[in-house]
């Protein structure tokens, strides 16, 4: 479970790194994000059956390339554990870049462990995300919907996301 927590804190990162830049609504609309647990999550078991538990996370993400380049987000997320697979309960973000600002708020998303020899080797997240406010050069995104993936980069807590406008 201790992967699938990291993993929470970069889908909430994805989330919210949807591309959002000045001027680029009409071309480019996809975001590479490099992403960092903050802090540490921990699995949480609710006690009413086995691998049923909540985790909740934080992550910090720079945006490396497409319309976001150069942004910082940072993300708050909960996401409900069923063996080694987790629903997104709640997720959302704040992305700032100059005097722009954008809020996005998740309103799906999906985690799920990979296995290899009953060992966990990665995993994947997907999920949807609403644009709820923004200001600056990204105003032109506000109450847009975006999709996001992640997976595995580089040292346990490390990520990337990509996240795409629709």
């Amino acid at each position: 479970m201790h992967r699938s927590v990291r993993f929470g804190r970069a889908a909430a990162a994805a989330i919210g790194l949807a591309g959002f830049a000045p001027g680029t609504l009409a071309a480019e609309s996809t975001t590479v994000w490099n992403c960092q647990d903050v802090g540490q999550s921990q699995s949480q078991p609710l006690g009413d059956r086995e691998g049923h538990a909540i985790m909740v996370g934080s992550v910090s993400c720079r945006a490396e390339s497409g319309p976001l380049a150069g942004g910082v987000m940072t993300t708050q997320d909960v996401w409900e554990w069923d063996g080694p697979k987790a629903t997104l309960i709640s997720f959302a973000g704040v992305v700032r870049k100059n005097s722009a600002t954008l809020v996005w708020k998740s309103i799906h998303g999906k985690l799920e462990l990979t296995k290899t020899d009953r060992k966990v080797t990665g995993w994947t997240v997907s999920g949807r995300a609403n644009t709820v406010l923004a200001v600056g050069g990204w105003a032109p995104w506000a109450g847009k919907q975006m999709t996001w993936t992640g997976k595995p980069d580089g040292p346990a807590s490390q990520f990337m996301l990509e996240t795409s406008f629709n």
